[in-house]
């Protein structure tokens, strides 16, 4: 035990804590989207960037992990590597290359997954409790808030490389602020411990049906859990029209504080084996709640965050500590987070991938006469939104207004320049007023033959027919603008959903409670 008092290490292991899960929250959410719109890539090479993180899982123990906390002191350790991961991300910020970002984010996975652990050891090593532990573990949960909120009002939300700047910056600030932490040496290995990174050791516990059962189950139903939602999130929620997008996905977060802090009551009243089941339930209803148009069900399906993540993720490790006998306990948690972290995820991006490549929108460019690069569509604000409560999650619209912005500017979009009577209905006739010169939306003017081109062609895709085909009476809906940009959702969570039904009804029947008298 380090010499400092407690108190004293508890505020600097908070900071160390927000610092580390901002680095991952920082392009958490908000690489799917930028990926997707503004780089143009296609939804299984997004896919393969969500494969980072897991792939750094599965890389990493075999060999960083035996070196970094077995040689070094775990805070120097921490300085390097995230030296490593900060300059990886910085280089991804300049990069528009598929390939060369693959990489980059590969390595940024693969030296930033073992800064978890490390970090973790410094915070058991220097609190007296170490049930006190999700004290500090909860400020990682606002650190994620804080830098979404941080890039959605001020460096451009999912429409630049800002969140790779900001994760880079707090990669760098890490690595020098870890040198001033609590001084935390290598920990002895046992010559059994060695060579059991991935938890190989704990596999001889398969022999018990119960154990088997579980770990089957959680791994199974991690696949289309976290990161299968996280890269479909952003890209739903802007594709929908909702309210400033990465704001609205930290409700995931704030959803997670609370119930993180009701698990130990959870746990206590219904028993490690329903608090899993509710967890797994609980993604199962998220997906058919996203396979919904309504802003409401979407809210819903982000604030179930909580029992999605905590019950099912951090169930399982406890499971898994309760069920595993002391000489194994550390071999059973390196086993789940290879499995659910590292394996399960990577399969989970892939899979969300592919699904949404089968269930892509149907027009997903705007045509410029007079370049033959296409561009992100204008926006189509939903005037119920914006008059509603719910305009007061649109963060960074409401940040820019405090701070004075051209609200002009900031409110510009289809309704407001094409829709002259505001019935959300676009015809020719109203076009027809667009000058000649066009109309400028952001960086990109749009000439009067564009905007007609593109609206008779969402007129024809609406009504089953070739543009040629349409006479002079059609027209475009702003519900029929939206459809035509974004994917099938309801096509894309419907699979997942019944999927994790089903991995439920298993557990539910062949589950046990992890009593110590049902060891194998």
């Amino acid at each position: 035990m380090s010499n400092e008092k407690p108190a004293a290490a508890y505020p600097r292991l908070c900071v160390a804590y927000f610092l580390q899960f901002a680095i991952w929250g920082s392009w958490g959410i908000a690489l799917g989207g930028y990926a997707g719109a503004t780089l143009g890539f296609a939804p299984t090479q997004v896919g393969w960037l969500y494969s980072a993180i897991p792939l750094g899982a599965i890389i990493s123990p075999l060999f960083i992990g035996p070196i970094v906390d077995r040689y070094f002191a775990a805070q120097k350790m921490i300085a390097l590597l995230h030296l490593l991961s900060g300059a990886c991300l910085l280089a991804a910020a300049f990069t528009t290359d598929f390939s060369l970002l693959l990489v980059l984010m590969i390595l940024h996975g693969v030296f930033y997954m073992p800064t978890i652990a490390l970090v973790n050891s410094v915070v058991f090593k220097h609190l007296p409790k170490s049930e006190n532990a999700p004290l500090v573990f909860v400020f990682g949960t606002i650190g994620w808030i804080v830098i979404n909120l941080v890039v959605d009002c001020f460096l451009g939300g999912m429409t630049t490389p800002g969140f790779l700047y900001v994760g880079a910056s707090c990669s760098f600030l890490l690595a020098v602020y870890s040198l001033t932490l609590p001084d935390t040496p290598p920990k002895p290995v046992s010559p059994g411990e060695r060579g059991d990174a991935l938890g190989l050791g704990a596999l001889k516990l398969l022999r018990d049906p119960v154990f088997l059962i579980f770990v089957v189950c959680a791994f199974v139903a991690s696949i289309p859990a976290c990161n299968y939602y996280f890269p479909a999130m952003g890209k739903m929620l802007s594709q929908r029209d909702y309210p400033s997008p990465l704001s609205l996905g930290t409700l995931n977060q704030v959803s997670e504080l609370l119930f993180m802090a009701a698990l130990p009551f959870f746990v206590v009243r219904l028993g490690l084996k329903r608090v899993l089941l509710i967890g797994m339930l609980a993604w199962a209803i998220r997906y058919l709640c996203f396979m919904q148009d309504a802003f409401g069900f979407a809210l819903i399906g982000l604030l179930l965050h909580g029992f999605c993540y905590s019950f099912l993720y951090v169930g399982a490790y406890m499971y898994g500590e309760k069920k595993a006998p002391e000489d194994l306990k550390a071999s059973v948690q390196s086993l789940l987070t290879f499995l659910l972290l590292g394996v399960g995820q990577m399969l989970g991006a892939q899979w969300e991938g592919l699904a949404e490549r089968h269930a892509s929108p149907a027009f997903t460019e705007m045509r410029i006469a007079a370049s033959d690069a296409g561009v992100s569509m204008p926006g189509w604000v939903n005037p119920k939104l914006q008059d509603s409560n719910f305009k007061y999650l649109d963060l960074s619209g409401n940040v820019k207004r405090w701070m004075g912005q051209d609200q002009a500017a900031q409110l510009k979009d289809i309704g407001t320049e094409l829709d002259r009577n505001q019935d959300n209905i676009l015809t020719p006739d109203e076009l027809a007023a667009v000058a000649e010169e066009g109309v400028t939306f952001g960086d990109t003017t749009f000439t009067h033959d564009d905007l007609l081109a593109n609206f008779k062609a969402i007129a024809a895709w609406k009504a089953g027919k070739k543009p040629d085909e349409l006479g002079d009476d059609w027209q475009v809906a702003r519900d029929d603008y939206i459809a035509a940009q974004r994917a099938n959702w309801a096509q894309v969570f419907l699979v997942p959903s019944l999927f994790i039904f089903a991995v439920a009804a298993v557990f539910l029947v062949f589950g046990k409670e992890p009593n110590k008298e049902d060891r194998g």
